[in-house]
């Protein structure tokens, strides 16, 4: 299993208080304990979801606990697979470390009060040291995305409000790592760790600088990240829904406040300008001709078509002043 990463703290974590099954019918219980073992499965491939030791002893409906309904199938009654599988995902996934200082016992989710949410407690302690951790919720509810989340630090008696994340569906995970670019001020020299994760669809060459930008990481971190989630959530999608004809790619894409298009006829017909688009990644040569521009006359992000050898994932290939054209 994919650890934590390096030491650090877990970034993902079961949201144990978000089990709340009552007046769920069988068959709609089922379902949703199908749903979320879903979820778990898939993110845990990509890395460690961590839940509390104490995760079973949590109430899930008027006098009942996870244990009596999970193990033993008391009411509310689920299906036998459907419970079994999900012991099976929640066992294999470790556990958080409880011996932080100042842990509360009690939070508030956008005004609700939660007792025995340990792994909620988690998470805002964790953001209380500018340390992000999302939490994974049960889909009964409807908590989705950044919520403020209130509590009193067991250590200082001081009451807080941080903002944590909550997510149902796995895709979801990359608005998470996205966010986090800005609200951990990701350096220079972690950017590229974070943009694999935050974007799964593309391939970052090597030879990325931000030094070749005109312009600070500083100044261009965010305008960069701005264009890769357009790139990684529609580039594809836009080639395909207008057959790759350049211009309404270019007019579909531009919907989104950001000029991206290929290389100009005139530069196409210049094969050695045109040789400064190709780079090399992993023994293949490809071709980036399309790209953002940050300014009319400055600061390019050049990337290929969509490449059946990636996967028909698209390669990231050039960061750059401005390349002759």
């Amino acid at each position: 299993m994919p650890g934590a990463g390096g030491g650090e703290p877990y970034r993902i974590v079961v949201d144990e208080s978000s089990f709340d099954f009552r007046g769920l019918a069988e068959e709609r219980l089922t379902d949703l304990l199908d749903d979320f073992s879903d979820t778990l499965e898939e993110l845990s491939e990509q890395q460690a979801v961590a839940v509390s030791p104490l995760w079973m002893e949590v109430d899930c409906a008027d006098d009942r606990e996870l244990y009596d309904v999970l193990y033993e199938g008391e009411t509310p009654r689920a299906g036998r697979d459907a419970r079994l599988r999900m012991i099976r995902l929640m066992d294999r996934c470790p556990t958080w470390d409880t011996d932080v200082p100042g842990l509360p016992d009690h939070v508030e989710v956008a005004g609700d009060g939660r007792d025995l949410a340990w792994s909620l407690c988690y998470a805002w302690w964790r953001t209380r040291q500018r340390h992000h951790v999302a939490c994974l919720v049960f889909p009964a509810g409807d908590r989705r995305g950044w919520l403020p989340v209130s509590a009193i630090d067991g250590a200082t008696g001081e009451a807080a409000t941080e903002e944590v994340f909550h997510l149902v569906e796995a895709p979801a995970l990359s608005e998470f790592w996205r966010s986090l670019f800005e609200r951990e001020n990701v350096t220079e020299q972690d950017f590229f760790d974070r943009a694999r994760q935050s974007f799964p669809q593309l391939v970052f060459a090597d030879s990325l600088s931000f030094r070749k930008f005109d312009g600070t990481y500083a100044e261009m971190r965010d305008w960069v990240v701005r264009l890769l989630s357009v790139v990684h959530d529609h580039f594809a999608d836009a080639l395909a829904l207008h057959s790759g004809q350049p211009y309404q790619v270019q007019a579909e894409l531009g919907r989104f406040g950001l000029d991206l298009s290929p290389e100009s006829p005139n530069t196409r017909s210049k094969p050695s300008i045109m040789k400064q688009r190709d780079v090399d990644h992993e023994g293949e040569t490809y071709r980036c001709e399309w790209h953002g521009k940050k300014e009319r006359h400055r600061n390019r992000v050049h990337f290929s078509l969509p490449q059946p050898c990636l996967g028909d994932r698209i390669l990231i290939g050039i960061f750059v002043d401005h390349l002759d054209t």
